[in-house]
């Protein structure tokens, strides 16, 4: 299929020549009058290239241009600009909006034909670097969700099949084991379930006011004891914490501050080598709340903590670890939601500590 062009040009004979000296070098051409008009043709029929006119009555290129970049499927589509002056302040004003290119009139062919395959071999390489990108998260998310879904589940048949075919043979404390291992599989399996499903309605709500984002609640030690008695039943661990905690109303709803406590402390945990106690330490402020969760074992490089994003583990070729690397994404993305913010410092000796800032319910 041959490369359509939309040229918005609203000087007949211009757009006309321009029109048939582009289809000569092969492309396929539509054109507009207006930028009304143009913007349109872009709408219905997405051009792989734009050009168009500045200086146009009603709507001119300006404006044609934040349209273009307001309209979803034409964020990405190459514009150049057709003008028949170009002022710095034209060209950065231009810039700023988005557009790719300026050709000053009266321009040669050779210029039109060079700026149009410059423009459009660029938008080909991000094309390309984009699938390249898209198809190794895809071979991520199918490598991580393999593994976290068939290892619980291996878990689960495994020992009710045991149980259904055997089950005399076992004591209760056997029976009451297994059962255990079994409800503990369910838990991580439901979490790598929710955690996906949790993150997409974030990324939809972008700010509007919704039950994740709005409430008020009390954070103190019975609230994060109860995370971590959840975290403990999914991950089998009794690991050692020492709470140091001032109680504070928090700006926040109990289930946001809930999956926030609870992924934090779920990475702590998993990545702590025994050696010390997890510690929580919260201290009220004027108008915040600060929470610092500390562990000593596996470092977090610095560049991993620029590198956070979901579906993304570091060292997971190294090291055997839990989760699909979604936790981290959704504490960031629920802060940022409620104007909360997060720091995280790893030191050489393998303590990281993770400095959470919310803000206070003020009576």
């Amino acid at each position: 299929m041959a490369t359509k062009i939309l040229i918005i040009e609203d000087e007949t004979l211009i757009r006309e020549n321009v029109a048939e000296l582009v289809r000569l070098n092969g492309y396929h051409v539509v054109t507009a009058s207006t930028g009304r008009e143009g913007l349109i043709q872009a709408m219905l029929h997405r051009p792989d290239l734009i050009l168009c006119d500045i200086r146009m009555p009603e709507m001119d290129g300006y404006q044609v241009l934040e349209a273009v970049r307001d309209y979803r499927s034409l964020k990405t589509v190459p514009f150049i600009f057709l003008t028949a002056k170009a002022e710095e302040s034209d060209i950065r004003r231009g810039m700023v909006l988005g557009a790719d290119d300026y050709l000053t009139k009266p321009f040669t062919l050779s210029g039109l034909l060079t700026a149009i395959a410059g423009r459009l071999q660029r938008e080909a390489l991000r094309e390309t670097d984009l699938q390249g990108r898209l198809a190794e998260l895809r071979r991520s998310i199918n490598s991580l969700s393999s593994h976290e879904y068939n290892t619980p589940l291996s878990c689960i048949i495994g020992f009710t099949t045991l149980l259904l075919d055997s089950y005399d043979e076992f004591s209760r404390e056997d029976s009451l084991e297994m059962l255990t291992m079994i409800k503990a599989s369910s838990l991580r399996l439901k979490r790598s379930i929710d955690n996906p499903r949790l993150l997409e309605e974030l990324q939809q709500i972008d700010r509007v006011p919704s039950s994740y984002t709005t409430g008020s609640t009390m954070f103190d030690k019975e609230l994060v004891n109860k995370a971590i008695g959840r975290i403990n039943d999914r991950q089998e661990l009794d690991v050692t914490c020492h709470l140091d905690l001032e109680s504070a109303q928090i700006s926040l709803s109990e289930t946001s501050l809930g999956v926030i406590l609870e992924e934090l402390l779920d990475n702590a945990f998993k990545f702590s080598d025994g050696s010390h106690p997890v510690k929580l330490s919260g201290r009220r402020g004027e108008i915040n709340y600060q929470l610092t969760i500390s562990n000593h074992g596996r470092v977090f490089k610095p560049e991993d903590i620029i590198r956070i994003a979901p579906y993304r583990q570091f060292d997971r070729d190294i090291y055997e670890q839990q989760g699909l690397g979604l936790g981290l994404a959704i504490v960031q993305k629920l802060l940022t939601l409620t104007k909360g913010s997060m720091v995280i410092e790893s030191q050489p000796t393998g303590e990281t500590s993770i400095l959470v800032i919310f803000r206070r319910e003020l009576l």
